[in-house]
């Protein structure tokens, strides 16, 4: 079953997991913060909201259209 999976290249959740580890230590070593970041790109934490809020709705219209 894991050679299926390594080799049909469906490991994509085990690549974000890393890249997400990988991402913390560099902001942990830079010191950086999600507000800091947020503030470079000119983005508040209620615009992050309202896209989570826009892909869920996404989502759940997807969902709907296909029962």
């Amino acid at each position: 079953m894991s050679n299926k999976i390594k080799n049909n290249g469906e490991g994509g959740f085990f690549k974000l997991i890393i890249v997400v580890i990988v991402a913390l230590l560099l902001m942990r070593y830079f010191n950086i913060t999600f507000s800091e970041i947020l503030g470079y790109f000119n983005l508040s934490w209620s615009d992050i909201g309202n896209w989570f809020n826009q892909g869920l709705n996404l989502f759940k219209d997807l969902f709907n259209s296909v029962k």
